[in-house]
Parts: C-alpha cells; structure tokens; sequence
C-alpha cells in the first residue's frame, strides 16, 4: 500500500470516528428509541405553576406563572399568555418520544444546539417547569429543528442528547407568548365613529342604516365630494380582526400625550372609547409607537332595529349578547392593558377631512 493510500485511509478514519463521537450510533440496537423522553411528565403538569423560557446569554423571553386570574406572562404585567402556544409546548414536551441518540460531548452541542444558554450564541432555548409543593423542576433545552415534526433535545444536567419526535412552537420575542387577539368588531355592526384630535381637529363618519354600504363623512364642505364611495369605511373596520403587536399594563402609557380619542358606535348600543397615547419614537429613524387603552359601555339608549319580515317563523335562536353584557366582556378583557396596534389599523385614526375628498 503506497503512502497516499495510509493518508487517505487515515483521513477517512479521523472522519468516520468524529461522525459517530457527534451521533454516538448504536448500531446493534437501542432499546431506549421510541420511549417518552420525559416519563411521567405529562401527571406533573398538573401541579405546574410556572414556565420560564430562556435563550442565548440567559436572556429570559418569558416568565409564565399561574395566577387567581390564570396564565399571564410576568414581563407584561401578568396580562393572559397565549393559550394555545402554551398548552401546546407542554403537550409537545410530554409526548415527544426519543428517535435516535445523538452527542454526549459538550464541545458538539453547538452542532445540533443544545448547549447551555448561558453561551451568548447559543443556539436553542432552556424551557424550566416550576412545581409546588417542593417537587425539583424539569429542565430542557431544546435545540435546533431536525427536519417536520422533530428536534433536538438535551435534559438539562444530562450528557446526553437526543432527537425526538415533537412539534414545538417557540419564540424568542416577549410578545408572542402574550394572547394578543384582543378585539374583533365587525364594519357592519358599526353605526358611527368620531375622532377627536384635538384643537377643533375632529372627523365624524356614519351611516344611517345597517344594510348601507358605505359610510359617509358629517359636514363635508360645501363644493367638495369625496374622492370615492367607500373611502372611509377603512376607519370603521380599524377595529375587526384585531392582533396586537405589543401590549403594557396601562399605568406604563398613562404619562403620555394623548394623539387621538376615537369613539365607536354600534346599532346595538355598544359604546366603545379609544384613548390612543403617542410614545415618541426611540431614534432617529423610528417612527412614534401608539398605544389603545380600551373602554367599553352600552349607551343609555340602544337603537333598536325592527325584527325582520319572516322573523317571527323562524323558530328559536340563540340571542345576542347585549350591550351591557359586551360592553362587561371586553372591559373584563381589555381594562388596565395598553395595546399598540399594527400601522394599518392606527393610521385609520388620524385620517383628515381631505383624506377623503377628491382634490378641489
């Protein structure tokens, strides 16, 4: 055999020996593949009192503690946590089941992702579960995804790590484990809505019936005729389908200016005010950032609409909630929060009169 051939064949068996120190393949048979990777986990989330999220540089993301009111996340004021991301982590965690047996030396962690997040560029996240009655906590870090439905898992303490079947859905922002769907008030059940900017800067829109299509602006000057029908119909949808990009308990905001008061009408009776409070923007190229504190009443007299023809056949429904009764779930919900809005839909709020008018 020729001294190239040594070489090659030795270089090859440097590799071959890195490949399985990094996969630690056993290659006569696991018996431990296919089991839960965290036995009995699923009975001890019930005495679960908290959640910590925590990624690279053991920056925390999320503190989720349980409350008299429920899950809310601690870095926003204890405000409701996003169920369904939550209670899917922990299911996923319960059930994920070990598929193949990866490193167990720490200077391959980084690889899959799975070294301690104490490291500033580490790759994954330390999930900590918080028990009471003095039972020791269940520490994981997860690691990078290993392809649909699996990822890379590590206990904390362990040397070992795995892959595991489990589908997760983790973020490193704050705001995506805060329940953010907050409000979803239909155009069509609007009856009118007024701006008031201040300083006599005021606009006013409303139809007169449910079944018209567009909305129609007050006082518009004489002379001028608006730029298209359904021009400000956008402002009376601002409030349907409503996301929030971010929320603060509503003392944070209180010390702001106040941009706009918007208040929305329904042909139910249901009054809702939206305080909008402008935080000057943190740099030169930022833009200001608005926030919507929330309150809700029924007006003291509800228009009311006759019943449709026919409707007396109809057999039973179900009745609507009323105003009282709307207007005491999303004070319920909304009161003491402060909820910046995506662009599109604030932007509605600062609409002026010429905005809507074609150009004289």
């Amino acid at each position: 055999m020729t001294r190239r051939s040594l070489i090659v064949l030795g270089v090859v068996g440097v590799a071959l020996v890195a490949v399985l120190l990094l996969t630690r393949l056993d290659f006569s048979g696991d018996d431990s593949l296919g089991v839960l990777h965290a036995p009995g986990l699923a009975d001890r989330l019930g005495e679960l009192e908290s959640l910590r999220v925590t990624r690279a540089g053991n920056e925390v993301v999320a503190t989720i503690e349980r409350t008299d009111r429920g899950w809310g996340v601690a870095e926003r004021g204890g405000h409701p946590v996003d169920f369904d991301r939550f209670r899917g982590s922990l299911l996923a965690l319960s059930e994920a089941r070990r598929v193949e047996r990866k490193t167990a030396l720490a200077e391959f962690y980084p690889r899959i992702g799975v070294e301690d997040v104490g490291a500033p560029d580490a790759g994954g996240y330390l999930l900590e579960l918080g028990y009471g009655g003095g039972r020791p906590e269940d520490r994981f870090i997860l690691g990078h995804r290993a392809g649909t439905g699996m990822i890379y898992i590590r206990t904390a303490g362990e040397e070992q790590s795995w892959m595991v079947s489990a589908e997760l859905s983790l973020s490193d922002e704050t705001r995506d484990w805060v329940d953010r769907d907050i409000i979803d008030l239909g155009s069509g059940e609007v009856r009118r809505v007024a701006l008031d900017r201040g300083e006599g800067d005021r606009l006013e829109i409303a139809k007169d019936d449910r079944d018209d299509i567009n909305f129609t602006p007050r006082y518009i000057p004489e002379g001028r005729e608006l730029s298209y029908g359904s021009v400000a119909n956008s402002i009376a949808g601002a409030l349907a389908n409503v996301e929030a990009n971010d929320v603060r308990t509503a003392a944070e905001v209180a010390a702001l200016p106040r941009a706009v008061l918007a208040r929305y009408e329904t042909f139910e009776g249901l009054e809702l005010e939206l305080d909008v409070r402008e935080e000057p923007p943190a740099g030169d190229d930022a833009d200001p950032r608005y926030w919507a504190l929330f309150a809700a009443r029924a007006a003291e007299a509800a228009a009311q609409e006759e019943p449709a023809v026919g409707a007396e056949d109809a057999g039973p429904e179900t009745p609507p909630d009323t105003a009282e009764e709307r207007a005491g779930e999303l004070n319920a919900a909304l009161a003491g929060w402060a909820y910046e809005l995506p662009g599109y839909k604030s932007d509605q709020w600062f609409k002026k009169m010429d905005d809507l008018l074609k150009e004289e």
